[in-house]
């Protein structure tokens, strides 16, 4: 196997220029977790800076920090020792590696194109069949977990993720039924008031109903969800996702001690649609009564308040209403699903598809067909039952 064909195991660096600072260089390195940067003139590499390099200069300077913004770091690169091809099989690599002392290796293409640094670790996880897992995304469905890496997935078919649209359509339904029965029940208790209230209707008594309603409907919505099994599944899918970044073992003592929260979930845009919605009722409130230097200092603030907050609030959610702890059993299948995702990685590294395919691989498509379905089905399907059982009767 060849660096061509496990290509995902280098590391994008952009080489440095040999004038750049040496504060510089230790910005590029910390931010892509790099021990060594190639450095280049006229795309031409001419040495490498590895952190060995800059610890040395940080331990001799008198001013570390002045030394770092006025030092070239042509003055401190060393000569590259090592350069690797990309048609170069692995196994000679490291046996190069070996011989050598450099933290990185700059690989290029057979034209001597530059193409990226190669870590030792990188290169290991290769040789020994634990090639770099691309990030991880998931969903839980009624009938187990759902995981993909874009060009590669496991766990629950097509249909079981349109069964998640459906449900989540139909835990819509319900909270919606619910809400709609408890406005008829305040309508039949209440009906002086609100008839007083509906006969001269200010803005701020629309936005107020329009406010409570949403929020009743959502806070049905997110029990309804609790008590759900989605919930169990969805907390056994982010502890498996957990477990893989972390380069845990897919195995349940392992799995337990992972976190249920993660920071790439959907609740998290869940949250994010809440606050928009309650910002723009609010706005809405405020249209009549304040002028415009004041309307836009309160969307200022709004869209302040939204920024800051709607990962917490996602974090929050997932914590206390979208995930639950899973049951034995769900986190052993859910570490089996994992456990099949990294067999297909470590038989196709570096595997691509076209985008089309990456959608499809998502899951969101095939979701949001389950939950038009049952969506078209509610509307269109009470009116055809009416028009059969009316035509049924009429043949009797």
């Amino acid at each position: 196997m060849t660096l061509r064909d496990i290509r995902n195991i280098i590391t994008p660096a952009p080489p440095l220029a040999a004038d750049a600072t040496v504060a510089k260089a230790i910005r590029l390195a910390r931010a892509r977790s790099l021990p060594a940067l190639p450095v280049a003139e006229r795309a031409q590499l001419i040495g490498i800076v590895e952190e060995a390099d800059l610890i040395r200069l940080a331990a001799e300077a008198a001013d570390p920090g002045t030394a770092a913004r006025e030092i070239r770091v042509a003055q401190i690169m060393r000569p590259i020792e090592l350069i690797a091809s990309d048609t170069q099989p692995l196994g000679d690599i490291a046996r190069a590696l070996h011989s050598s002392s450099t933290a990185a290796v700059p690989v290029v293409a057979p034209d001597g194109r530059y193409l990226g640094m190669l870590l030792r670790r990188d290169l290991l996880a290769a040789i020994t069949g634990q090639p770099h897992t691309p990030p991880i995304a998931g969903l839980a469905t009624p009938f187990g977990v759902y995981l993909t890496t874009g060009a590669l997935r496991a766990g629950a078919n097509d249909l079981a993720l349109a069964s998640t649209g459906a449900a989540l359509m139909a835990l819509n339904l319900l909270a919606s039924s619910i809400i709609y029965a408890l406005v008829w029940l305040l309508s039949k208790l209440f009906s002086g008031p609100l008839a007083v209230a509906a006969a001269e209707p200010s803005r701020v008594v629309e936005v107020v109903a329009s406010l409570t309603l949403y929020g009743l409907w959502m806070a049905v919505f997110l029990a309804l969800l609790r008590l759900s099994p989605l919930t169990r599944i969805h907390g056994a899918e982010h502890m498996v996702v957990h477990a893989i970044e972390e380069g845990e073992d897919l195995v349940p003592e392992k799995l337990r001690a992972m976190p249920r929260v993660h920071s790439r979930c959907g609740t998290n845009l869940m949250a994010l649609l809440i606050l928009l919605v309650i910002a723009d009722q609010f706005l809405s409130s405020l249209a009549g009564g304040l002028g415009e230097p004041a309307r836009l200092a309160a969307l200022v603030a709004l869209v302040a308040i939204v920024l800051l907050t709607w990962r917490r609030l996602g974090a929050g959610l997932q914590r206390w209403v979208t995930t639950r702890q899973p049951s034995e059993r769900q986190l052993a299948r859910a570490g089996g699903v994992g456990e099949d995702l990294l067999r297909q990685v470590r038989a196709h590294p570096g595997a691509r598809v076209s985008f089309r395919r990456r959608l499809w691989n998502s899951g969101f498509p095939q979701v949001l067909s389950g939950f038009a379905a049952v969506a078209v089905l509610v509307y269109y399907g009470g009116p055809l039952l009416s028009t059969a059982w009316t035509w049924l009767r009429g043949l009797s």
